[in-house]
């Protein structure tokens, strides 16, 4: 039997570009395309010169870009943006600076300028290289020329301060929160549990709290988000009556945690012999119909019937999720 003849498109090679793992590959799929007679498309051509420049090959991906006129498509911010991306992706930070400030120039046309993500990308790479004080005269920078912080740039310089975890820099992105909310680009709530996810993923439990604690009192409500980060944190600390209380405090502000944080924290409660809490959490568990992953509602279940409570491991049981 005859096969009848399919000619990709260029979603079929758009796929095959996400999955190329060298440049080799990327010129391979790219040669195929010209020899098929299917012209990239320009998210096709942002996946090839960001895996381009990922893999270190900046000529190649400016090559590519200046060849989009031929292909009928104009290069724009996020074309340019994917390089930046690609580059910082590659570790070369310099790169990322002179590209961004090519963009700002305004030589690469007027599509090309940068936005938020741009920026965030040239914050991230000078966080990843331990630049944080460079990276904090981003957000002057961007604002001069228009450009207003998102909560993903926000979290983004956030989280290097943090990672940090210099003290000065820990005050530097208090400044930070308290400068954009005081210009109004981000509300109280997006900025402060940003910061609270921040200091909870560097460790700062002690930070953290103390943040959790000033918001509650000051009615910024917690993100569900915001709040599982701070129980885990204690939780992994082995907190356990800390988590349990700081759960109920949030409860009662109407924030509600990730199902995993009540299963984690059940589970430790009864590991570290507190009895009554676990009970009083195991019922609201119960109440609401969280499940639970097989291995850890196991694990509960032995531990329950050790302390002598049937009744709830049973129901326990029923919250098992099935593997």
């Amino acid at each position: 039997m005859r096969s009848s003849r399919l000619t990709p498109d260029a979603a079929s090679f758009h796929s095959a570009l996400r999955a190329a793992r060298s440049p080799g590959d990327v010129s391979v799929v790219l040669d195929i395309m010209s020899g098929a007679g299917v012209d990239p498309t320009v998210p096709l051509v942002v996946t090839a010169v960001h895996k381009l420049a990922s893999a270190g090959e900046f000529e190649d991906a400016r090559r590519l870009i200046d060849k989009m006129p031929e292909f009928g498509c104009v290069a724009n911010v996020v074309v340019y943006t994917a390089v930046l991306d690609g580059m910082r992706a590659f570790g070369d930070v310099d790169a990322v600076v002179g590209l961004l400030k090519e963009m700002e120039d305004g030589g690469l046309g007027a599509w090309c300028v940068p936005n938020v993500v741009s920026y965030t990308c040239l914050v991230k790479c000078l966080c990843e290289k331990g630049r944080v004080a460079e990276a904090l005269s981003v957000l002057d920078r961007m604002i001069a020329r228009g450009v207003m912080p998102n909560r993903v740039f926000l979290r983004t310089l956030i989280d290097g301060f943090c990672a940090d975890r210099r003290v000065g820099l820990v005050a530097k992105a208090y400044d930070v929160v308290e400068r954009v909310v005081g210009d109004g680009t981000l509300s109280s709530e997006q900025c402060y549990n940003v910061l609270l996810v921040g200091l909870c993923g560097a460790g700062m439990s002690g930070e953290a709290e103390g943040l959790a604690h000033r918001m509650m009192k000051k009615e910024v409500q917690l993100s569900p988000l915001a709040a599982s980060a701070m129980v885990r944190e204690l939780c992994r600390r082995k907190r356990w009556l800390d988590a349990c209380h700081l759960l109920g405090m949030m409860e009662k502000n109407g924030v509600l945690c990730d199902s995993d944080v009540f299963a984690g924290l059940l589970l430790g409660l009864c590991e570290d012999g507190h009895v009554l809490e676990a009970s009083a959490l195991g019922r609201k568990v119960i109440e609401r119909g969280i499940h639970m992953e097989a291995s850890w509602a196991d694990c509960l279940v032995q531990l329950l019937k050790q302390h002598g409570n049937e009744e709830l491991a049973s129901y326990v049981l029923g919250l098992r999720t099935r593997e």
